[in-house]
């Protein structure tokens, strides 16, 4: 049961009469988390080379967060393809980002004009993300 008193304060008194004060509650918790990448279901994973350095990102898009790089004349483990902002570099335009992992393990994407082999990095139409 709680009893009022005076300065908005409130007691309680317990199921054998005792007095306590009000438990405090506890205050909501925020976290701040390193951007993580936008997670594609990895299946199959395919070896596939960079031949220029990219950056390499969160999501499939120039302004996302940025991981890291990807070097040229390097293979990387890949796993799919996703469409995303397309990008003009090269002479070339494409919209097509590849799900790639970095030389530290982390999974990100990279636009797929910088991977050797066709529009899709030689993936497998089935390999969409």
């Amino acid at each position: 049961m709680a009893v009022a008193v005076g300065a908005g304060a409130m007691l309680f008194v317990g199921m054998l009469g005792t007095v306590g004060a009000a438990p405090a509650l506890a205050a909501p918790q925020q976290t701040h988390a390193a951007p993580v990448a936008e997670q594609a279901q990895v299946k199959a994973t395919y070896s596939r080379k960079v031949w220029k350095t990219v950056n390499h990102r969160v999501s499939a898009h120039g302004d996302s967060t940025l991981i890291g790089k990807l070097y040229a004349n390097t293979y990387y483990t890949v796993s799919c393809w996703r469409t995303g902002e397309s990008v003009t570099a090269e002479g070339t335009t494409n919209n097509v980002w590849i799900y790639a992992k970095n030389s530290n393990g982390r999974w990100g994407y990279a636009s797929a004009i910088y991977f050797s082999g066709n529009k899709y990095a030689d993936l497998p139409l089935s390999a969409r993300c």
